[in-house]
């Protein structure tokens, strides 16, 4: 029978106390807490940086799931060849979870190299990466979110860091309160120049947007046609660059990059069934995806100042310096051509060209991504 005395008997005390203790939160469900020690060696040569990563071999089988072959691995060999056979995971994993920035602009990551390695007895797995950066000095900016909560991996994850970056050398400890750290002065003249000449770059490496400016020369019927709709054109991509970059807007790439190649095909097409009223609004609302589709070729860190809005706008400056070059150069050959006798076979064999590359780049993207 339940009495007054049965509480105070020693063990009944002892567990009521437990009991409560453990209703309260006061005492852990469980006193075994998974902690991970990781290690980083990060150097900066010219516009590359070198970034050695050595995390505990178990838990990244854990978070990349190499599967149960690759944690029952029996010797470094066997692990070896667990982590070659992963590489490609592990490459994407540690592209969302290790970022590299130089004076605001993302460096492209690649994973050179897999070994199996060993630390006091631990197995671990050193992963060699390579980080193509925009320029060999600057402001570095290291962002890192490896074994985090979602992957259930690890319970406490933090990592010691040694690096030389921007003329600096030092250690750092990097987790999950405190996990991004910045080397270095960048200049801002240096960075704005920098994102000037990526701007640049990207659209003439950028064939699908030459293209469209093609198509867009090859439908003008004079200059002041011309500027019109390119000025249509630099207005939107303007907007959606700006607004992409700074994260106000977002349209994943599987949708953008097939309507990119649509508007290429769709202005072409236009070209060769005559003039038409509603150009300009084509040009603005095809602006807009191309917008977005340069803005693709770019990460920029999440931390908005003054100094970066003024890097964006350079970038978009550089974007208009190529697409100037690119009109510099086609406008005259093409009016050179409409002189000639030659001009309506060869314009429309041109037009046709490019209608053509802008649909087999549709299906591409489309139907076979």
């Amino acid at each position: 029978m339940f009495s007054l005395r049965s509480l105070l008997r020693p063990g009944a005390g002892v567990l009521l106390l437990m009991s409560f203790l453990l209703g309260c939160g006061v005492l852990p469900a469980s006193a075994h807490v998974r902690d991970s020690t990781g290690y980083s060696d990060i150097k900066a040569d010219g516009g590359t940086v070198s970034y050695s990563l050595s995390l505990e071999y178990e838990m990244l089988a854990r978070a990349v799931d190499l599967g149960p072959e690759a944690l029952a691995a029996p010797d470094d060999s066997a692990r070896a060849g667990m982590l070659d056979s992963g590489k490609d995971n592990i490459e994407a994993y540690l592209a969302e979870r290790v970022s590299v920035f130089v004076d605001g602009a993302a460096c492209e990551p690649a994973l050179a190299d897999t070994a199996a390695v060993a630390r006091d007895g631990v197995p671990f797995a050193r992963l060699d990466l390579t980080y193509s950066c925009p320029g060999d000095s600057g402001s570095y900016v290291i962002k890192y979110r490896v074994f985090t909560a979602e992957d259930a991996a690890a319970d406490d994850h933090s990592n010691i860091v040694s690096y030389r970056l921007g003329g600096q050398t030092g250690q750092t400890v990097l987790d999950s309160s405190n996990t991004e750290f910045t080397v270095g002065q960048g200049s801002f003249a240096a960075s704005t120049a920098r994102f000037g000449a990526m701007g640049v770059e990207h659209i003439l490496s950028g064939l699908d947007h030459v293209l469209f400016v093609v198509a867009l020369v090859l439908g003008a019927a004079n200059l002041r046609n011309l500027l019109s709709v390119v000025s249509m054109f630099t207005l939107a991509h303007s907007v959606t660059l700006i607004g992409a970059l700074l994260g106000w807007v977002s349209v994943p790439a599987i949708i953008v990059e097939p309507l990119i190649a649509l508007s290429i095909a769709f202005v072409a097409l236009e070209n060769l069934l005559g003039p038409t009223r509603r150009r300009l609004p084509v040009v603005f609302v095809f602006g807009l995806l191309h917008g977005l589709g340069f803005a693709g070729s770019l990460r920029v860190t999440d931390d908005v100042s003054w100094n970066l809005v003024a890097s964006l706008l350079s970038f978009n400056v550089g974007i208009e310096a190529g697409q100037a070059l690119l009109l510099l150069v086609a406008f005259p050959l093409i009016l050179l051509v409409r002189r000639t006798r030659w001009s309506v076979p060869v314009l429309r064999g041109a037009t046709i060209a490019v209608a053509a590359f802008g649909l087999l780049w549709f299906i591409e993207r489309f139907f076979l991504a």
